[in-house]
This record gives C-alpha cells, structure tokens and sequence, in this order.
C-alpha cells in the first residue's frame, strides 16, 4: 500500500515539541486533536476505532502497517500543521472551590495528600484526573487560592484543547465547563471581548 508523503501547507504554524509526535498513542492524539480522523484516514490508518489505539503508539502502528520513516514523519508534520491552524486557546484553567474542597477529600480518602492531578483527554473528548507526585516540565499547574493543596497540572497539548475551561463540582459529579468560542475563559474578570 502507498501512503501519502506530503506537506499540507508549509505556511500553516509549527508546534513546538509539546506537539503531536510519533511516540504518542493514537487515543492520546485523538484526546488532543479529534479533527485528526481525516489525516489518518488519508494515510490508511483507520485505527481511530481499533483497540490496540490505547496501547500501540503511532510509530510502531504505522510501521505494523508498513510505513517507511519518511511517510511517518510526513503523517506527524500534518498532524502538528493541524494542531497550529486551530484558533488558541487560552494557557489558563480555573477550579472552583467547591470542586476543590471534594478533590480535597477525595485525595484524603484516597491517601494522596501532597499530590497533583493530571488532566488527562481521550480519544472521545472525554477528559479525567489521574494522580501525579508531580508537575512534568511542559506541564501547568493551577489551584484554587482558598484550597491550595489541591493542584491540576495540564500541558500545552491539552490546555489547546480545554484552555480557559472550569472545573467544578455541582449535581454530585465533576463538571469540565468550555468557555464559548473566542472567549477567554476569564468569565468577564478581564477587560477581552
């Protein structure tokens, strides 16, 4: 089978190397760029529906379907030139304090106190916290100033995603709240229109 080996548009904007690259499972690039089905459609790939997306990264599926070196770093150049068109989104992620004091609990309950929580997006856009000790390099951290213990930590990737969005805690579950299109997420603490 031939892939494609092109550049879609050399003009489009570069992400740095908090991009999309080979080593990432299918499911992570899907939880980070859904509009990405297309591009991997286009290669053949149609592993956006396949089990092993969760576990195979990118590089060793398209090697199992017999990529050369070349269309698979063709197949990432397109995928990051689609992740530099989409609009920005804001580097920022606010916790309410009621979602704060019950992750409060749930990390005491747990055992987990003294820790972070990753916020995590998989390939159905559904979004969830893991525990981590820490903050990884390319990753944010946010709190709450009145609950300062409790600490979200998102990378670039995944604030291009859910960027200016609210977590908080209402009708007994956790809620991720997407600010509209084109706002900032400041919820009109700010002067942007």
């Amino acid at each position: 089978m031939t892939n494609p080996v092109k550049k879609r548009d050399a003009k489009a904007k570069k992400v740095t190397s908090s991009g999309i690259h080979k080593t990432m499972t299918v499911s992570v690039i899907l939880g980070i760029l859904p509009e990405a089905e297309p591009i991997l459609a286009e290669y053949g790939l149609h592993c956006f529906h396949c089990s092993a997306n969760t576990l195979e990264n990118l590089e060793d599926g398209c090697r199992s379907h017999g990529f050369a070196d070349e269309e698979i770093d063709a197949l990432v150049d397109d995928l990051n030139d689609l992740l530099g068109k989409k609009p920005p989104r804001p580097e920022i992620m606010t916790l309410t304090k009621e979602a704060a004091l019950t992750l409060a609990d749930v990390m005491k309950s747990e055992k987990r106190e003294g820790e972070g929580l990753q916020m995590i997006a998989d390939e159905h856009g559904s979004f969830c916290m893991e525990f981590q000790k820490d903050r990884a390099q390319d990753e944010r951290e946010f709190s709450h100033a009145e609950v300062p213990g409790v600490r979200i930590f998102a990378s670039a990737l995944t604030l291009s995603r859910i960027g200016g969005s609210t977590i908080d805690f209402r009708d007994g579950r956790f809620k991720l709240d997407l600010p509209e299109d084109g706002l900032c997420g400041c919820n009109g603490s700010c002067d942007c229109k």
